[in-house]
């Protein structure tokens, strides 16, 4: 039998072992998970800024135990490689644009919004969000080993900004433009007979620079006026027929993702979702004022004519047709877009603007 003592000497070790067994228990329920997410923004983009934050709140959210570093365009890799690098986890995640990622099916040349697609940024995001976008672009990815999700709305892009002026189709015969690859820049090559040239964010300026492209499309109006073109051009053409609401997304290596414990994947989710609706509303505000800028600007801005958008469009119908010829998805993707667009459309004739 034990003495009072001993009772107490041995009631200490047992409760100090308890500590440690519960400390240790501790630890490991706090296991640190850190991920790379590349990005294809530039550094001073607001989707590059809105990631970084998202990426700070994914960490205070889940207390430290899921720590996310962004990368801006080209820091890890960058352009179509971006798939790959999340597809073989040499990162976690990556954030572009579907028709990056072209090379890998042909539906993501049009799961991205091609000429005459939607036209308001609002119907993608029903589309994607609460209609088939999504779960069809998952049946694309998933045996790739990628979960992919809707990362923001950049809608309507820019346009064409040149050094010589560019008024009608005719100019752009023979001209090398920046574009990204897939549906946009085929259109614009069988109706313009320009040269497309996919070039990321870093080498864009300096090949407009020395004379290496004649023109650029890169994004939306503050994208362009960020990446600072309107200090080397002169003029520029609006709308982007090419892309009227184009999309950005993410890429989760599936496996990292299947790693998450439940709450972990539940605070990535809902931080994505934030991110998504934050980075859409920010960008496009965004616009308003680049706009202004570029109005008050040196630079010359133009429009295309109904006739040019009249061959933009054939153009563009003949382009899809031969997308929709090529596989069974790529079709079902192009119709089931097609039906969401007439419904939204048939909706908004009776609750449209009235003003």
């Amino acid at each position: 039998m034990l003495s009072n003592k001993q009772f107490q000497s041995f009631s200490k070790n047992y409760f100090l072992i308890f500590i440690l067994i519960f400390l240790s228990a501790c630890t490991e329920k706090q296991q640190v998970i850190k991920w790379n997410l590349q990005s294809q923004a530039t550094k001073t983009s607001i989707d590059y800024k809105e990631l970084e934050k998202m990426t700070a709140n994914i960490k205070t959210m889940s207390n430290g135990r899921l720590i996310i570093t962004p990368h801006p365009g080209g820091a890890i890799t960058g352009g179509p490689d971006i798939f790959n690098a999340v597809q073989e986890r040499r990162i976690e995640m990556g954030s572009g644009w579907p028709n990056w990622w072209s090379s890998q099916h042909p539906a993501w040349a049009v799961m991205n919004a091609g000429p005459f697609d939607f036209m308001n940024i609002d119907a993608s995001m029903m589309f994607f969000l609460s209609g088939e976008g999504t779960q069809m672009a998952n049946e694309l990815s998933k045996p790739e080993g990628i979960i992919w999700r809707p990362a923001w709305w950049p809608g309507m892009e820019f346009g064409l900004l040149s050094k010589e002026p560019i008024k009608k189709i005719e100019d752009l015969a023979q001209k090398k433009v920046r574009i990204g690859p897939g549906l946009p820049s085929e259109v614009l090559t069988a109706t313009t007979g320009a040269f497309s040239i996919p070039l990321v964010p870093s080498e864009i300026r300096p090949a407009l620079e020395n004379g290496d492209l004649d023109a650029v499309e890169w994004t939306t109006t503050s994208g362009a006026w960020d990446l600072g073109l309107q200090n080397i051009v002169g003029y520029g053409i609006v709308p982007a027929i090419w892309q009227p609401s184009v999309l950005a997304d993410f890429l989760i290596n599936e496996q990292a993702y299947n790693e998450l414990p439940i709450d972990l994947k539940v605070i990535l989710e809902t931080a994505i979702k934030s991110y998504t609706l934050t980075t859409t509303m920010k960008a496009k505000v965004a616009d308003f004022k680049a706009l202004k800028e570029f109005k008050n600007s040196n630079i010359k801005l133009s429009q295309w004519t109904q006739e040019d958008i009249q061959t933009w469009r054939e153009v563009s119908d003949k382009t899809l047709q031969q997308y929709s010829d090529k596989d069974d998805f790529t079709k079902r993707l192009i119709e089931s877009k097609k039906s969401f667009k007439q419904e939204y459309n048939e909706y908004y004739k009776l609750f449209g603007p009235y003003d």
